[in-house]
């Protein structure tokens, strides 16, 4: 299947003893000449919006991007008509990327928006020029279309799914612990 923004990359077997990637799905938001980006989409953190900002009184949930720029905040959402400077990565699926955070907080300060309607990220995953082709080549990565609701998605069975969806050979690794070494 053809990389490209939209798309989902499920982490294969290969990736099992990886800190960072193990049992990832992520929603690619760029793959271009010069690289591609995308965000974790089944890791929650513990943090929540209004932990780390005082003046946002909505308790949403932040999720762990990635490890590249991990101290930076970044949000993609469906509501590109109500937030100045939104960039679409998947038109078909009305999702955007990035916007003005002022509007976004007023949005929510006012419920006119919620987690139905937007997702924060700590960090992203990044990868430089072919890199993530390569991967892919190396059988890393699994891609697939997105086919999941980013706001109602439940994070904690998705890497389970999806990996048995691309191949229903991978059922033996469904249950798979988080961390083998533990096993």
């Amino acid at each position: 299947m053809k990389i490209q923004a939209g798309k989902l990359l499920v982490s294969t077997p290969e990736l099992l003893l990886d800190h960072v990637f193990n049992q990832s799905v992520i929603l690619l938001t760029e793959h271009n000449a010069n690289g591609s980006m995308g965000f974790i989409i089944n890791k929650p953190l513990i943090l929540r919006l209004n932990d780390v900002f005082d003046d946002v009184p909505v308790n949403l949930q932040l999720w762990n991007g990635g490890p590249v720029e991990p101290g930076n905040m970044f949000y993609l959402h469906n509501v590109a008509h109500l937030i100045q400077g939104s960039v679409p990565f998947d038109a078909d699926r009305d999702l955007y990327i990035g916007g003005d955070f002022n509007q976004i907080k007023q949005l929510l300060k006012d419920r006119i928006i919620d987690d139905r309607n937007i997702k924060f990220f700590l960090g992203y995953s990044g990868w430089r020029k072919r890199q993530l082709d390569n991967e892919v080549i190396d059988k890393a990565w699994f891609v697939t279309d997105n086919n999941l609701d980013l706001f109602t998605l439940n994070p904690k069975n998705i890497w389970k799914e999806k990996i048995v969806e691309v191949d229903p050979k991978n059922i033996i690794w469904k249950n798979a612990p988080l961390n083998p070494h533990l096993n």
